[in-house]
C-alpha cells in the first residue's frame, strides 16, 4: 500500500510508474507525491524532481486508480521534453531567491529525452490550393517563423518542429497554423451550390426525422445517450463488448441496447420527482461478440397518461402496454403484428413482427425490476431494428386517387380466447384476394355475462372493404368473395360465424 499526499492508501501494481529510493516509493510518477516524504514547516532538505513520462503510462494510472490531479491532468497531455532541465533549473532559483537555499552543486540526470518530431516538407502550391487563396510565401515563412518553427539548414520549405508542438506532424497542420494566423475571414467564400440528386444517405435522413415527427406528434421527447454504458449496467446490457482501457467506470463498455441509456434517463428523471417520462432515441448498438453496429428505435413510457389532470377529468391513469403498442402502431411498419414470449427482468414481454420477420420487441418490466429505479406502477419498453424499416420505406410507389367506390361488409365471429387478431388477419388475406383492399377490426367484446354457454370465447367484428381499380364491382362478385373467407374463417381457425 501507498500512502499518498491526499492522505488515502492506494495499492500499486506493477504497471504503476513510481518515484523511489533503494528502500521504498516516495511518489507516484506523474501523479502524486507520498505522505512521508511530503514538505511540512519544519523540512530543510529538498530534492526537486522534473521528468517527462509517456502520457498514455500517467493516463493509465491515474485511471486505475481513480487518482486524478494536477500533475497527471498536465502530464497525461504531453508536457514540453526541453523544458524540463530549464523548469528544475528555474525552481531552484526562486527557492534560492525567496528561502535563501543553498543549492547543490551538482545535477543529477537520468533517461534519455524523446527525440524531436520529425521534418515536415510544406509546398506554397499545395497551401494555396487548400486554402483558396494565394499567400506569398515569405508571409507564410514569416507566421511558421512565429510560431517556433525554424527551415531546416537543407534549404527549401522543410521545417524543423520545436519539441513543444508535437501536434504538428503533417503539412496541413502546417496549413492549419498559417490559416490560424493569416485570418479565415480573408478567405472569400465561394458559391459552389449546384443540384444533386437524393441519395440514400438522404433518404435515411428524411424517413428517421418522419419516425421523429410521428413520435414527438404522440407526446415522446427525444433524448441521447452515451453509446458506452457503466459496469453496473452491463448485466441488462447482455455480454457487452468490453473496453481494454476505459476511461472511467461510467463507460467501459459498448452498448448492445438502448434500453440501458432510457432506463438511465427514468431513473434520473425519478428522482427529481418527475411523474411523466415518455422517451425515445433513435441511435447505434453494437452487437456482441463481433461489435456489428445495428440502428435501433428505442421508447420508453413511465407514470401517468397526462402529466397534469385534465379539466373534464381529474382522475390521472397510468400508462400501460397498450400505448406502448399505439406508439409502435403509429410507425410506417407493414403487417405489424405482436408475439407472445418469455424474457427474465420482465413481466410482459412480446416480439414485434413484420409480415414473419422479427423486427423488435415490446415489454413491461417486472416488479423486481422497476422497484430497483424507485419508479411505481408500470415501466414499457420496446427497441426495433430502424435499418429495417428504411429499407421498407426506401421504395416508394406512385397511387393514383381512386376513381371507383368501395364495397365494405362485415363478419362477426366468435372465436377461442387466445386466437390472436394477427392470425385471424393472416387467414383472411392469405391467400390474398385480389378484391379485397383493407380489413379493419372495429369491435372486440368479452365477457361472462354475455356468453355463459362459452366462456372461453370472445367476439371480434370486422369491416373487410372491396374494390377493383378498373371498375365498379357488382353485389354478386363482392358476395362471392366474401363468402370464400367466410368459409376459410371457418375452416382453419374453427370460428362460430355470427349472422
Amino acid at each position: 500500500m501507498f500512502l499518498a499526499l491526499d492522505g488515502r492508501n492506494y495499492s500499486l501494481t506493477p504497471e504503476n510508474l513510481v518515484i523511489a529510493d533503494e528502500e521504498r516509493a516516495v511518489g507516484i510518477g506523474g501523479v502524486m507525491g507520498g505522505e512521508e516524504t511530503g514538505v511540512i514547516e519544519s523540512t530543510r532538505n529538498i530534492l526537486p524532481e522534473s521528468a517527462y513520462f509517456l502520457p498514455a503510462s500517467i493516463r493509465r494510472t491515474a485511471r486505475n486508480l481513480n487518482l486524478p490531479s494536477d500533475a497527471s491532468y498536465r502530464f497525461e497531455r504531453g508536457v514540453d521534453p526541453g523544458m524540463i532541465l530549464r523548469a528544475s533549473q528555474r525552481a531552484t532559483d526562486l527557492i534560492c531567491e525567496i528561502a535563501q537555499g543553498d543549492p547543490a552543486k551538482e545535477t543529477a540526470v537520468a533517461g534519455e529525452l524523446p527525440e524531436n518530431p520529425p521534418e515536415v516538407w510544406l509546398s506554397y502550391k499545395k497551401c494555396d490550393h487548400v486554402l483558396g487563396i494565394a499567400i506569398k510565401p515569405k508571409a507564410i515563412d514569416e507566421i511558421l517563423e512565429r510560431f517556433g518553427l525554424s527551415k531546416s539548414k537543407s534549404g527549401g520549405a522543410t521545417w524543423s518542429i520545436p519539441s513543444y508542438r508535437r501536434d504538428l506532424r503533417r503539412d496541413v497542420d502546417l496549413i492549419e497554423e498559417v490559416v490560424r494566423a493569416y485570418g479565415v475571414e480573408k478567405i472569400p467564400g465561394t458559391d459552389r451550390s449546384r443540384f444533386t440528386p437524393s441519395s440514400i444517405a438522404d433518404d435515411s435522413h428524411d424517413v428517421e426525422s418522419a419516425l421523429r415527427g410521428v413520435l414527438a406528434a404522440r407526446g415522446l421527447a427525444e433524448v441521447r445517450t452515451f453509446k458506452l454504458i457503466s459496469r453496473h449496467s452491463i448485466a441488462l446490457g447482455e455480454n457487452a463488448i468490453k473496453l481494454r482501457n476505459p476511461l472511467s467506470e461510467d463507460h467501459v463498455a459498448l452498448r448492445p441496447s438502448l434500453l440501458t441509456g432510457l432506463l438511465d434517463v427514468l431513473d434520473r428523471n425519478v428522482r427529481a420527482g418527475a411523474g411523466h417520462v415518455v422517451i425515445f432515441e433513435l441511435g447505434r448498438v453494437f452487437i456482441p461478440p463481433t461489435g456489428k453496429e445495428e440502428r435501433r428505435l428505442g421508447i420508453l413510457l413511465w407514470g401517468n397518461a397526462r402529466s397534469t389532470p385534465h379539466w373534464r377529468a381529474q382522475m390521472n391513469r397510468s400508462l400501460d402496454f397498450f400505448d406502448l403498442k399505439g406508439a409502435i402502431a403509429s410507425l410506417p411498419i407493414e403487417r405489424l403484428s405482436f408475439r407472445r414470449n418469455e424474457q427474465r427482468d420482465f413481466g410482459l414481454a412480446t416480439e414485434v413482427l413484420s409480415d414473419d420477420r422479427v423486427i423488435g420487441f415490446a415489454r413491461q418490466l417486472s416488479a423486481a425490476r422497476a422497484s430497483e429505479i424507485g419508479a411505481p406502477g408500470a415501466i414499457v419498453v420496446a427497441e426495433l431494428q430502424v435499418d429495417f424499416v428504411l429499407e421498407r420505406e426506401s421504395a416508394k410507389t406512385f397511387r393514383d386517387i381512386e376513381r371507383f367506390p368501395a364495397v365494405t361488409r362485415d363478419i362477426a365471429m366468435l372465436v377461442p380466447e387466445k386466437l390472436t387478431h394477427a392470425e385471424i388477419l393472416r387467414v383472411i388475406e392469405n391467400p390474398r384476394e385480389p378484391l379485397l383492399e383493407s380489413v379493419q377490426l372495429f369491435d372486440v367484446f368479452e365477457g361472462q355475462e354475455a356468453v355463459d354457454h362459452v366462456p372461453a370465447e370472445k367476439s371480434l367484428a370486422y369491416t373487410l372493404t372491396y374494390r377493383d381499380r378498373n371498375r365498379t364491382l357488382t353485389n354478386e362478385e363482392v358476395t362471392e368473395v366474401h363468402a370464400r373467407i367466410r368459409e376459410r374463417l371457418q375452416r382453419e381457425l374453427g370460428v362460430t360465424l355470427r349472422e
